[in-house]
């Protein structure tokens, strides 16, 4: 029995990775991966191979090491954008373009011989063709060759320009046209026509600000527009939008929006565990990577790919599990679910010291990440290519199987301060006994210390009670978005409670890095008897709704960048215990 089971999986094995590139493109049927006739699932790697001088030098050793380990598909950045002025260095090893018009030969030559290389070797490549942030230019180029401004400046839904902007969009298209007709130098093979190219990927981690039409609406478009685009210049590679990162319900719904266009072959998703503020144990992490499989398979009907994965490879373990296992039961569970790839972050030569997520082709320190991804090319995609989850099917549809909050908890005593009749409880923001939000946690690199909470949820303090006549609550406070900006109409409807007894509520401004100062009297005399002694919560607190737009709760100054205007305090409890 078991030599029978060992030729099953040998074979199914051979199944997931059958037809090399050179003799068929990967198509989709049935929501899964097929080359030619036979089923294609695979474990690959990102591959730094086009940025960096010693990285481009080494390229072939990094492709080497990744078929040497069994994996199949590799992702890389066809991209790179510059000024016009851009030094000699990033023109000969980082960039395909120096300003609008300027293509380099360095980076399409490196590419030609990346191709010829990988296909030498059987491994199949994405092809990612814009960037969403920063690095190597990214939206923000194109945006600054269009004359707009960019996302760095702050300026609220900057970005989404670059999904109308039309003169963009013809800076955009001209960099794919490019690469469609490129010929390959070293094989002869026209870019369209080459099998050794996977899919096309249109951005990098695409993300939008604003709401509706000119946000989630406008970038639905452009995915559309530019699968159209490739699509009739190319009939042959799979295209996927590069929407690949959720981590509140409202992502989740705009990722599952765009895995669902028609014009999209299948759904790509990035998780790195130990940056989503949600995972703290092997269980969490299984529901997070079930809820995308559950959301391509079953809803959008097609096939998944963990187009990035990773765990910091500077610690040799996290949570008390060696980072091995990790790699290995993160791909046990995606092929156990019935996803259809997966791709760790980064194979790389090393380059003088360690990155976070560095996996080394030419020194030992991840060996051990190495061999547990030999071990999932070998029998994971065998034993599992179809998908056992019973949690998972059609039944379930759209919905979510992991908790959408993150809870932490933090305490510190209050600290008491006498002002004559006053009575001060002094709380830290950062340091509140709860914080329940989608995203939520303390931020201390800006002007203020401050506690963060997006969308929905609470932050409670404790603090012990004060014989007084009468109550102020003071504290600064704006709502939260990513970074420091806000759209005119984001702020935010906070609610307070005492002891989980209502005392009243603060509209509070949009997001804006500052905050301002907001005061509640409190004037409920059943309540104040109550406080006149004993431990109690103080919660602020934002509904679901329309004005759900989280909270920030500012502290002490940090001494990082110029303090903001006004008053700047903790928050304040003011106990008065006579009439002023």
């Amino acid at each position: 029995m078991l030599a029978l089971l060992l030729c099953a999986l040998t074979l199914t094995g051979a199944a997931a990775r059958a037809a090399s590139p050179e003799s068929s493109f990967i198509t989709v049927r049935d929501g899964r991966f097929y080359a030619g006739e036979k089923p294609f699932a695979f474990v690959g790697a990102n591959l730094q191979v086009m940025q960096g001088e010693r990285e481009r030098a080494h390229y072939r050793q990094t492709l080497d090491a990744a078929a040497s380990d069994g994996l199949t598909v590799g992702r890389i950045w066809a991209l790179g954008e510059g000024p016009p002025d851009a030094p000699a260095w990033q023109r000969a090893f980082v960039l395909f373009r120096a300003g609008p018009d300027d293509f380099l030969d360095d980076a399409d030559l490196q590419l030609d011989r990346v191709l010829a290389h990988a296909r030498a070797r059987g491994v199949r490549l994405i092809l990612t063709l814009a960037n969403y942030w920063p690095d190597y230019g990214g939206v923000d180029a194109y945006l600054r060759w269009a004359g707009l401004p960019t996302g760095s400046g702050g300026a609220w839904g900057a970005r989404d320009r670059f999904f109308t902007d039309a003169r963009v969009q013809a800076l955009y298209r001209a960099h794919v046209a490019r690469l469609l007709n490129r010929v390959n130098t070293v094989t002869g093979v026209r870019y369209a026509d080459d099998p050794t190219i996977f899919a096309w990927e249109l951005m990098n981690e695409s993300q939008v600000d604003s709401p509706g039409e000119s946000g989630q609406g406008a970038r639905l478009a452009w995915i559309s527009e530019m699968a159209r685009f490739i699509r009739a210049r190319d009939p042959h590679h799979l295209i996927t939008p590069g929407v690949a990162i959720y981590t509140t319900r409202k992502e989740r719904s705009e990722w599952l929006a765009a895995c669902r266009l028609p014009e999209v072959d299948y759904c790509d998703a990035h998780l790195y565990p130990e940056g989503t503020d949600l995972v703290s144990s092997l269980g969490e992490l299984y529901r997070f990577i079930d809820d995308r499989v559950q959301l391509a398979r079953f809803v959008a009907k097609k096939p998944i790919v963990f187009g990035e994965l990773g765990f910091d490879t500077r610690a040799a373990s996290w949570l008390g599990r060696p980072r091995a296992a990790w790699f290995s039961d993160f791909l046990r569970r995606v092929f156990y679910d019935g996803g259809a790839g997966a791709l760790v972050w980064i194979y790389q030569p090393w380059t003088g010291h360690a990155r976070d997520y560095g996996i080394y082709t030419d020194r030992s320190v991840t060996d051990d990440v190495r061999a547990s991804l030999r071990r999932a090319a070998d029998q994971l995609a065998a034993i599992f290519p179809t998908g056992k989850n019973p949690r998972l099917g059609p039944a379930r549809g759209a919905r979510i199987l992991y908790d959408p909050y993150k809870v932490l908890h933090r305490s510190e005593r209050p600290q008491v301060v006498r002002r004559g009749a006053q009575t001060i409880v002094e709380l830290d923001p950062t340091r509140f006994f709860t914080g329940r939000f989608e995203r939520v946690g303390s931020w201390t690199a800006g002007p203020l210390a401050h506690a963060y909470g997006s969308g929905d949820g609470y932050f409670e303090w404790r603090f012990s009670g004060r014989p007084a006549r009468s109550l102020e609550l003071r504290a600064r406070l704006s709502s939260e978005f990513p970074g420091t900006h806000a759209p005119p109409d984001g702020g935010s409807h906070v609610e307070v409670a005492i002891d989980g007894r209502p005392v009243g509520a603060l509209d509070v401004i949009p997001d804006d890095g500052a905050g301002r100062v907001e005061s509640l009297a409190i004037t409920d005399r059943a309540l104040l008897y109550r406080l006149r002694s004993g431990e109690h919560t103080l919660r602020l607190s934002v509904a679901p709704g329309p004005r759900a737009n989280g909270v920030c709760v500012y502290g002490a100054p940090t001494g990082h960048g110029p303090t903001p205007p006004g008053e700047t305090l903790p928050v304040e409890l003011v106990f008065t215990s006579q009439r002023r």
